[in-house]
């Protein structure tokens, strides 16, 4: 038989000492773990993968759901937009105006009982910052005209008022009287 030639990069087992055999012993044993660490990661990502992927596919679903809460609460979002914007519209609209409530109270403190109005009309005057009250009234008797003049002369809010007409008609029991009762000092 012929003889076999063997080759081994391991060193000889004369000299475990030397500096090559152990660098070589080192490296081999280094190496290995190297590998094997590797190895282990590699397989820990992969298992890892299919929690990530579940984890993901939730979220995604989550996310839909919540999409679709979003597109369905549009509409309603768009109208309370739309009617707070309005009430902020009637709000500044109504703090820029005059009292005009308070002007007619002030007009019906000075009327007597048996006095009725028919109409009023309300002029505003920014120019001048005045408001006029135009009113058409019916009285039974003469004296709850004289009473009328007098309060309006006493009232302290009424700037000054003019009597435009006092008519009585021959078939008829009362007077219509028009008068114009002018305020200043409107609220800003």
């Amino acid at each position: 038989m012929a003889n076999k030639k063997e080759l081994s990069l391991l060193p000889d087992a004369d000299n475990p000492n030397s500096l090559s055999t152990r660098a070589f012993k080192w490296l081999t044993t280094i190496g290995r773990w190297v590998i094997v660490l590797t190895e282990l990661f590699v397989i820990i990502a992969f298992i890892s993968r299919f929690w990530l992927d579940r984890k993901n596919s939730d979220l995604s679903e989550v996310i839909r759901q919540r999409q679709a809460i979003l597109a369905s609460s549009q509409d309603f979002e768009t109208e309370f937009n739309s009617f707070q914007q309005r009430l902020t519209y009637i709000r500044n609209f109504y703090q820029n105006q005059p009292d005009y409530v308070q002007k007619i109270e002030y007009l019906v403190k000075s009327t007597p009982g048996d006095l009725s109005y028919k109409n009023i009309s309300i002029k505003q005057d920014k120019k001048d910052n005045k408001i006029t009250i135009i009113a058409s009234l019916v009285a039974f008797n003469e004296k709850s005209i004289i009473d009328f003049i007098n309060n309006l002369k006493l009232n302290p809010n009424i700037e000054t008022f003019s009597i435009n007409n006092i008519e009585k008609k021959s078939n008829e029991n009362n007077f219509s009287i028009l008068i114009s009762v002018i305020f200043s000092n409107l609220k800003k």
